[in-house]
C-alpha cells in the first residue's frame, strides 16, 4: 500500500485484518465531520504498522484483545474521540 494519503476507512479495516463493521466509524460521525474520522483512522493505521509491523492477523488480533491498559479491547476504545486518542497515545508511547 503506498503512503496511505488516500486511504478510505475501508481499506484501513482490511489492512488491520478487521471488518469495516468492527471499526466504531459511525460513532466518531455522529460527533466529528467525516474529514477527522478518516484522519483519526489513518493515524491509527500508521501507529499501528510502526508498532506491530504489516501482518494483518497481528494487528486483528492486537485490536480485538483485552488490553489491561485500556480495561477493554483497544478497538472498545475506538468509539470515542478521547479513547481513540488513548489508544493512539498507547501505540505512540511503544513506537519511540
Amino acid at each position: 500500500m503506498d503512503s496511505g494519503k488516500d486511504l478510505s476507512i475501508q481499506d484501513i479495516a482490511e489492512q488491520l485484518g478487521v471488518c469495516r463493521e468492527e471499526l466504531p466509524e459511525n460513532a466518531l460521525l455522529a460527533n466529528c465531520p467525516r474529514e477527522d474520522v478518516c484522519i483519526l483512522f489513518k493515524a491509527l493505521y500508521h501507529r499501528m504498522h510502526a508498532v506491530i509491523g504489516n501482518d494483518r492477523d497481528n494487528l486483528a488480533h492486537w485490536l480485538r484483545t483485552p488490553n489491561e491498559a485500556f480495561k477493554c479491547r483497544p478497538i472498545d476504545r475506538l468509539s470515542s474521540i478521547e479513547g481513540f486518542r488513548e489508544v493512539l497515545r498507547y501505540l505512540e508511547f511503544f513506537s519511540q
